[in-house]
């Protein structure tokens, strides 16, 4: 009876062991569970983010006229580019992809329609204020797009293009005010001679010969006169020569000799 009583109560010291092993067991399991769940969570609620993130970017950018705040939207959409990698989730990345694009070449279209209308024709080329701010103008997109390279341009031919059309531009505003400065500002002309008929002089037989005097006038320029003034000689006055009184020589001043 003894011997049977301790065979039962191992047996019951076994299963008790059991099930507290069981109970241990499925208590760990049910924890770890546990553990996991936020973190699946806390997954779907970043890539909610992302998404979001996205869609407010493009929303935004659509709204927005004023070029520098177009890129300052597309600039901050690009800080998310490592994030959205690290996901590895192919709609999410291509959504990302085709937003960046479509930005940029949008951004690359203003740039060009306003390079394009910041030119000098003919009619303006004396126009000094317009030549000075279309200069102004150019130069500030130059160096917007110098230091937006990055976030403008996805490749280095792009910014070439449109650093090269600006340039042009540029050189155009140069030689414009270079012309107009010269038109300004002309060389002296070139000077006109005026010159006094001799008066003939005579005297007891003899006539006496008065050089010409040379007078030199610089002829009047325009500021609007080409830099080649056309000079007018001045029509000298008419100089009637006064006929000196001549003296009747005696007669033993005439001339030859008596003998």
């Amino acid at each position: 009876m003894r011997k049977n009583n301790k065979v039962l109560l191992g047996l019951l010291i076994v299963v008790l062991l059991a099930v507290i092993g069981l109970s241990a067991y499925a208590y760990q399991k049910q924890k770890s569970l546990n553990n996991t769940k936020p973190k699946v969570t806390e997954t779907k609620k970043e890539q909610s983010k992302f998404e979001k993130t996205i869609k407010e970017s493009s929303s935004n950018f659509n709204k927005e006229s004023d070029l520098n705040k177009k890129i300052e939207i597309l600039k901050s959409l690009l800080s998310y580019k490592e994030d959205i990698a690290k996901e590895n989730k192919d709609k999410l990345t291509s959504d990302y992809n085709n937003l960046v694009k479509e930005m940029r070449n949008k951004i690359q279209s203003n740039l060009k329609d306003k390079i394009d209308s910041l030119t000098i024709n003919n009619d303006d080329k004396n126009n000094t204020e317009k030549v000075a701010s279309v200069k102004k103008e150019l130069t500030e997109l130059q160096t917007l797009v110098e230091k937006e390279k990055e976030t403008i341009f996805e490749k280095d031919e792009e910014f070439n293009e449109f650093s090269k059309l600006i340039k042009t531009n540029l050189s155009t505003t140069e030689v414009t005010q270079t012309s107009t400065n010269n038109n300004s500002t002309n060389g002296q002309a070139q000077q006109t001679e005026v010159v006094e008929v001799p008066a003939t002089q005579r005297s007891r037989g003899t006539t006496t010969y008065t050089p010409p005097r040379v007078q030199n006038t610089p002829a009047t320029t325009s500021g609007n006169s080409d830099s080649s003034a056309t000079v007018t000689p001045n029509t000298p006055a008419t100089v009637t020569p006064t006929t000196p009184n001549v003296t009747t020589p005696a007669a033993s001043e005439t001339t030859g000799t008596s003998e």
